[in-house]
């Protein structure tokens, strides 16, 4: 098992090597395995994409995220703004079943994502074109997935 020390300076030059990563704007700290996140950034993406940085590195067990997302003044949002972006992100996605999605925007940036798709990757597809929009503070995945009927007869014993 690593030190506490090792961990830290590990993590850290995860989240250096990361080109969506302002590392420079998080604080790493260590203890048992366990990975604390904090620091301001801009965007929930970037939040986001420490905490999976941070998840990569060998050793970290736990991950507690207390990154705080702030952007600057000129990326604040109406949430009817990024309501509309979402919608347009999502429209604009070929991979993204965008009828079968429904958004809904409030506090400023929460976007709660709920319908029905056919597949995981159409699911985390969605997510990933919202989380990136400016004004985004934290997305709540609800879509659920319903995969493609199969035919009685066609699931054999292996």
């Amino acid at each position: 098992m690593k030190t506490n020390a090792e961990l830290k300076t590990d993590v850290t030059r995860e989240l250096a090597r990361d080109i969506a990563i302002d590392e420079t704007a998080i604080g790493v700290s260590a203890h048992h395995g366990v990975v604390t996140l904090s620091g301001i950034v801009g965007s929930w993406a970037e939040k986001h994409a420490a905490e999976e940085a941070a998840h990569r590195v060998a050793g970290v067990l736990d991950v507690a995220n207390e990154i705080e997302i702030k952007p600057s003044w000129s990326a604040t949002r109406s949430d009817a703004d990024i309501a509309e972006a979402v919608r347009g992100a999502l429209i604009w996605n070929r991979f993204v079943p965008d009828q079968q999605i429904r958004s809904t925007v409030a506090d400023r940036g929460t976007v709660t994502l709920t319908g029905t798709v056919q597949t995981l990757s159409q699911r985390d597809e969605a997510e990933r074109v919202v989380r990136d929009l400016a004004g985004v503070r934290y997305v709540s995945n609800q879509i659920t997935v319903e995969g493609p009927l199969v035919a009685e007869g066609a699931l054999h014993e292996a």
